[in-house]
């Protein structure tokens, strides 16, 4: 009886926090990871300006993500230890006077650096750097971004997606 007891007050204090005790992906953001791709360094697929997505003559640097969509606009952005951002370093797919959610600081498409978004190969960014709605399910990205002195080794970035409602996600973190 007391063992029943003692489960039910956990069982009350789990739900009285408003998370489960061991959260899907999902409920963490839908980012199941962020990690630096092999390839990062080696290749030249984007420039540091808003929209720049052709090869500038400078390796970039290139992160591998698998998350589920679906996904409107992507956010490549630097963060403190605690994972909020630090307005040093946002790289993003929105373009011109495109305003990034607010929690991000309202920045405009042109203000950041592009993001280049490639799965399976294949550019998924339209012409102007933006991008077109990813759908639902499961994706493997691959995000290229100009090297900056705002994300030198040792900088913490973290993926940050907008679905087509709106919603904001803040997904997995990495150490460049």
């Amino acid at each position: 009886m007391r063992a029943t007891c003692i489960w039910v007050v956990v069982g009350m204090i789990g739900c009285a926090s408003g998370r489960p005790a061991n959260p899907s992906p999902a409920a963490q953001g839908g980012t199941t990871t962020l990690e630096k791709a092999p390839e990062s360094g080696q290749v030249d697929r984007v420039g540091p300006q808003d929209g720049a997505l052709k090869p500038d003559g400078t390796n970039d640097l290139a992160f591998v993500s698998q998350l589920d969509g679906p996904i409107s606009a992507l956010f490549l952005v630097g963060v403190d230890d605690s994972g909020k951002p630090t307005g040093a370093f946002q790289a993003d797919t929105l373009v011109g006077a495109t305003e990034s959610p607010a929690e991000l600081g309202a920045k405009p498409g042109s203000g950041t650096s592009g993001l280049g978004v490639f799965e399976n190969e294949k550019p998924l960014n339209n012409q102007d750097g933006d991008l077109d709605p990813i759908g639902a399910g499961p994706h493997r990205l691959t995000l290229y971004v100009a090297p900056s002195t705002a994300i030198a080794p040792g900088t913490k970035l973290r993926l940050y997606f907008q679905r087509p409602d709106k919603s904001f996600v803040a997904g997995a973190t990495v150490t460049n």
